[in-house]
């Protein structure tokens, strides 16, 4: 494959502090390094070599599920528009149109989940909030300085102070804290508010680690949890792969003492249906068993996308 689709899948793959809305424009870029730089002398030779950089993006990152639907929504457009052309150099053409056309559709998607997001937050005076999360952050900024937000710092590598950077850049009353103060300030809040990396078929969903004990205090308190995120990172599975990063970000090995001492560092963990308020969409704001509904609604392209991309 070609060297600059190459450098950007790495790059998605060592990317530990973008959130998966941002990564999986950067998956949309790949398709059109691709079509820019790649060799190829035949329209099959370029059909295979976009399916295969669709496989290695959904493989990149398999905890975030956009950057699967984004690659193989790109792939299975492709595949089908295609079949009856053979000149490559009209082929990396319609490839670039294709990636803009899904670039477009995702936009699209986002700004409908702003606006559903700034009509219900507009309601409540504060939200509590962890980690860092593009989503959140842009329906934040749309409700403005009505709002003020708690932010957890979000250990190991404290993307939390990069929200509450932003959020204050923004003129939002901004108060930073540590992971275990999270429940403290959120008697303080209206109601929680997190991003989700995935979403999976029976309504539950991933986030940064932290987010369960944010859900489950926010029940306990009977505040409101509502997750905000595109459907573009709903899948019809159960199963996740969780991520875990290395121990020296948690505990730096240097001294003896510190080497006997086993280090877990999971980066995201599954919040059941049961905790989640409700998520708001680019659909509108939607009850997790609307989620499930939409994910049963859309299994067989999901199934066919799946199948141009793994045969």
């Amino acid at each position: 494959m070609e060297r600059g689709a190459e450098g950007i899948i790495e790059e998605i793959r060592k990317d530990v502090e973008r959130g998966s809305a941002e990564l999986a424009v950067r998956a949309i870029d790949a398709f059109i390094a691709l079509a820019d730089y790649v060799r190829v002398d035949s329209a099959e030779g370029l059909r295979q070599s976009v399916v295969m950089l669709a496989r290695q993006i959904a493989d990149s990152r398999p905890s975030m599920f956009s950057l699967r639907n984004v690659a193989f929504e790109i792939a299975f457009k492709f595949v089908e528009a295609s079949r009856y052309v053979d000149n490559p150099q009209i082929l990396k053409e319609l490839l670039k149109q294709i990636a803009a056309t899904v670039f477009e559709e995702y936009r699209v998607a986002v700004e409908r989940l702003r606006r559903f997001g700034r009509d219900l937050l507009s309601g409540f005076s504060s939200v509590a909030t962890l980690s860092y999360s593009s989503t959140v952050l842009a329906v934040l900024k749309e409700v403005g300085k009505k709002v003020k937000v708690y932010v957890a710092e979000s250990r190991p590598l404290f993307e939390g102070r990069k929200m509450a950077a932003a959020l204050a850049e923004s003129g939002i009353e901004t108060v930073l804290t540590t992971d275990a103060a999270i429940g403290y300030m959120l008697k303080e809040a209206d109601a929680a508010l997190v991003g989700a990396d995935s979403i999976l078929m029976n309504g539950s969903f991933a986030n940064k680690v932290g987010t369960f004990q944010l859900a489950c205090t926010s029940k306990f308190l009977g505040k409101p949890f509502y997750v905000i995120s595109t459907t573009w990172k709903a899948l019809p599975t159960l199963e996740y792969s969780e991520e875990e990063h290395a121990a020296e970000e948690v505990l730096p090995a240097e001294s003896p003492p510190n080497q006997k001492i086993k280090v877990r560092n999971p980066y995201f963990e599954v919040v059941p249906a049961e905790l989640v308020t409700a998520y708001i969409t680019e659909e509108g704001v939607l009850k997790p068993s609307q989620i499930v509904e939409l994910i049963e609604a859309r299994f067989k392209k999901y199934r066919e996308m799946e199948k141009i991309v793994y045969g």
